[in-house]
């Protein structure tokens, strides 16, 4: 087992989760970041364009070492 963080990304800021979670491997912790970014999403999406919701995977050492996001884009065809 391997212990991992969370930084959560979304219109007010980052905020770094100080609790310490348990996974079998970083695969299983990024597992868990996409579950928790859909719970994100539910609660709203971003307002603008290039905006993201994002969940950080942080090792035991505090280093990021993966990313989950969402970004949105609005592109204008032309007509």
């Amino acid at each position: 087992m391997s212990s991992f963080k969370f930084r959560f990304r979304d219109r007010d800021g980052a905020v770094a989760s100080h609790e310490s979670y348990e996974f079998s491997d970083l695969f299983a912790a990024i597992a868990e970041a996409k579950r928790v970014l859909g719970e994100m999403a539910l609660e709203g999406l971003p307002a603008q364009s290039d905006e993201v919701l994002a969940v950080e995977v942080l090792n035991a050492g505090g280093i990021p070492v993966a990313r989950v996001g969402l970004t949105i884009t609005v592109d204008f065809l032309a007509a």
